[in-house]
């Protein structure tokens, strides 16, 4: 028997499984082993994935940032090992669907139009989801169609494995071009004959028709306010029980965490004491978030700030969220000098790779050339490209 961080009960060991304190889908699996726990009970692990971590991933800001800085990773001569994130636009408030269902419009590799349609979520709460409760079985997983924009073939390939990616369990339809043969198994081209297809296709021609003619399509995207605040306590939590220990969960403070981990009601979760912003009123650094960011990367930096634990995270796109973790200078101060100093972890999830713990003060020194690099770091940052080497969107226009 042992307990369970999340929940704070005791379970056997057979109900516990390896939780991702930094989600898998954002580049938690290649972190070092701090950033894992088998402290966590499936319950809390499945509720976490869904509605804390998901709900954060699957915002509209959240798959902005997924998308953010990922094409400096592409190999420009192996577009068949290149998937790239889409770009979340938001339900289409008039396409002519059928009752029950929406429209999704989803941008892709060099502005593929990608449209998913789907059974409309009947809990207000997956509105601000992109793609929906992901829950929901694969018979209601809908039907996603592409519309190619490039005749490049090394976009055809890049726009082709993005889109399989990420729409897994729908039916998929290219619009547009022949279903290469290679790619028979996961494509299919839209049934003339299938009065459903082609009830969709007046959704994707509604679509592909402005595009052309530059007019402009109506489309939503509810963002919640306090976007990524659970998401924080959750973070918080666990890194200070693996940085800490035990005693740190029998803190008030842990306790408040754990509250505000799992209180799904935002407007009661903004009563329970938790110090931290986030993303929507992110802490500014005096400037220094540039120095911090990682193109396409996530960096994790954990310090003692005036004998405080705190956790901060910069996005790809440079914005910053904090969360304290710990306020008892008791358990703080009896950490080693590097969290004194600050510590800090890179992941590229589009790359599949992450570095740290790295120094933090080493860090920044890296990331301003005032002492010699960081081998790691060095390797990483090697890997990543111009995006203007990479083939026109076009074929045969060298602009």
């Amino acid at each position: 028997m042992k307990t369970c961080i999340y929940c704070g009960l005791e379970k056997h060991d057979s109900d516990f499984s390896d939780e991702h304190i930094w989600p898998d889908a954002l580049g938690g699996d290649y972190l070092s082993p701090l950033w894992r726990t088998d402290d966590v009970c499936v319950d809390c692990n499945s509720m976490s994935g869904v509605f804390v971590d998901g709900s954060f991933i699957k915002s509209w800001l959240g798959t902005a940032e997924r998308s953010t800085g990922a094409r400096e990773y592409l190999s420009p001569t192996n577009a068949g090992i290149g998937v790239l994130p889409l770009d979340y636009i938001g339900p289409l408030t008039e396409a002519p669907t059928c009752e029950g269902e929406i429209a999704e419009y989803w941008c892709g590799p060099c502005g593929a139009n990608i449209i998913h349609i789907r059974p409309n979520d009947s809990d207000e709460h997956w509105e601000s989801y992109a793609g929906g409760d992901p829950r929901a079985k694969k018979s209601k997983a809908g039907r996603a169609y592409i519309a190619l924009t490039s005749d490049e073939p090394f976009w055809i390939m890049v726009s082709l494995a993005s889109f399989k990616a990420h729409f897994k369990r729908a039916e998929r339809f290219v619009v547009n071009m022949d279903v290469p043969p290679q790619w028979h198994n996961f494509f299919k081209n839209p049934d003339t004959d299938n009065s459903v297809q082609v009830g969709d296709m007046k959704v994707v021609n509604m679509v592909t028709s402005a595009g052309r003619k530059g007019e402009y399509i109506k489309s939503r995207a509810v963002i919640q306010v306090d976007v990524g605040t659970r998401f924080l306590a959750k973070l918080g939590l666990a890194i200070g029980y693996k940085i800490l220990g035990q005693l740190f969960l029998g803190t008030d403070y842990a306790k408040n965490l754990r509250k505000g981990f799992r209180e799904a009601d935002s407007a009661k979760r903004r009563s329970i004491p938790i110090r931290g912003t986030g993303f929507l009123n992110e802490q500014r650094f005096s400037g220094v978030e540039k120095l911090l960011s990682w193109p396409g990367g996530w960096v994790l930096l954990v310090k003692v700030v005036n004998q405080l634990l705190f956790l901060s995270v910069v996005s790809p796109s440079g914005k910053t969220m904090t969360v304290l973790v710990c306020d008892q200078p008791e358990l703080v101060m009896g950490l080693d000098a590097s969290y004194q100093d600050g510590l800090a972890w890179v992941t590229v999830p589009s790359l599949g790779e992450a570095v740290g713990p790295v120094p933090l003060p080493s860090y920044l020194a890296h990331q301003t050339n005032v002492s010699p690099p960081i081998s790691e770091l060095a390797a990483l940052a090697a890997k990543r490209i111009n995006p203007a080497i990479l083939p026109p969107c076009r074929a045969g226009d060298g602009s």
